[in-house]
Parts: C-alpha cells; sequence; structure tokens
C-alpha cells in the first residue's frame, strides 16, 4: 500500500495474490491454514520485525481459536487494507458482561487521562474476526500511548487502581514509547532499574531512566 507503514499491533488484510508475496516460504500445513483464514476475509497483526528486514517487508501474526500462533513474512505489496488496534470502547462489545465494569473505568482512566486506550490479544482477534477467541481467563490486553511521562505516573497509579476494583479479569498490555517502543504496564508499575523493550525491530533491556528520557521535559 504506497505511502502507509503498518506499525507493530495494527491489522492487515492480505490481497487474493498474497502468497506470490511470501518472502519466506511457509510449510504446506501453514500455507492451507492461511489461505483459508484470508479467503474468509479475516486479517492479520503485524509483529516485531526482524533486524536484518528491508521496509518493503512485514511481519505478520495469526492466532488460531485454538491458540496455534503462525507466523508470516511478507512484501508490503500483500497488504490491501490496513487497520489500527480495536478501541476498548469498540471492542466492548465482543466481551463477556462480567468484564464491562473494569472496562468502563478503563474507558473513564482513558478519558480523565486524554487517552485512546486500545487493545490487541484475544479480545481485539474476537472484534476483528467474529471467531470466538475469549475464555474464562483470558487477560485484556491494553495499549496506550500516553504523551508525558507524568501521563504515565498517572496512568500506572489507575490502572493498579481498576484492577483492585476488578479482580474478575486480569489487565494486562502495554504502554507504547514516543520512539516506537513498549514495555508491558505492570512491569514498568514496579519501577525496575532495568526494563525490557519491544521495540519495531528486535528487544533489548533499557534503564528506567531511559526511558524517562524520551518523553518531553515537564515544567
Amino acid at each position: 500500500m504506497p505511502g502507509e507503514r503498518p506499525v507493530r499491533h495494527d491489522w492487515v488484510s492480505l490481497g487474493a495474490d498474497w502468497a506470490e508475496h511470501l518472502r519466506s516460504p511457509l510449510n504446506p500445513d501453514v500455507l492451507r491454514m492461511v489461505t483459508e483464514w484470508q479467503q474468509h476475509g479475516r486479517p492479520f497483526t503485524v509483529t516485531r520485525q526482524d533486524m536484518p528486514d528491508r521496509d518493503d517487508e512485514l511481519r505478520l501474526g495469526l492466532t488460531l481459536p485454538d491458540r496455534r500462533h503462525l507466523a508470516l513474512h511478507v512484501a508490503l505489496s500483500a497488504v490491501v487494507h490496513v487497520l489500527p488496534p480495536p478501541t476498548v470502547h469498540e471492542a466492548r462489545s465482543t466481551a463477556p458482561a462480567t468484564w464491562q465494569a473494569a472496562l468502563e473505568d478503563v474507558i473513564a482512566l482513558g478519558t480523565v487521562l486524554d487517552l485512546t486506550v486500545r487493545v490487541f490479544g484475544s479480545l481485539a482477534w474476537q472484534l476483528r474476526t467474529g471467531v470466538t477467541f475469549l475464555r474464562p481467563l483470558s487477560d485484556v490486553d491494553l495499549l496506550f500511548a500516553p504523551a508525558r511521562w507524568s501521563d504515565v505516573e498517572r496512568l500506572l497509579f489507575g490502572l493498579e487502581a481498576v484492577s483492585r476494583r476488578h479482580s474478575v479479569v486480569r489487565l494486562d498490555g502495554e504502554v507504547l514509547l514516543p520512539d516506537g517502543g513498549a514495555v508491558a504496564w505492570r512491569e514498568l508499575a514496579l519501577e525496575p532499574e532495568i526494563i525490557w523493550v519491544t521495540g519495531p525491530r528486535g528487544a533489548c533491556p533499557r534503564t528506567l531512566k531511559d526511558l524517562r528520557a524520551l518523553f518531553p521535559a515537564e515544567p
């Protein structure tokens, strides 16, 4: 898709000729499952790219309802449509009734912090595909992109409070960083000296001080 470069957690649809754009071969069983999935009009998620990958390539993931994870490596030209991760507001329509109060509190927290809260994982797969993915012990994987470090701190405080109020569902997920990396919010809340950061390409340990420095200075 000219002018568009999907990023991790985005959703993409592949064209009918997607197999002609494979950059890494698939074994016959995986090829069959991916083909069936694509022919049903179902999307794939963008995953972390490998360090040697070129800008005109994408790594994609397909999680099946039985929890099998399939990986694809395709040319960007295989993509015909891109969607961002769904918001919590969109995804709550497919969530169990027992989760609704927790999701309402998450939405309210995003409103207070002026953040659009998005989701990935099973809840997003169920919404995007119409296939049942959620199980009784499924987590809710949340995505936040705060603009200021002070908002990160307020976010972590708020998420811990919501989690204490609603033990019926585990709130998991990531805080997205200004440089395109991401950290697990639960790990970040522990304020470790070193924290594991998942980047657009690869992952590496970084100091908490380094993460704070990514955000603009505040008065």
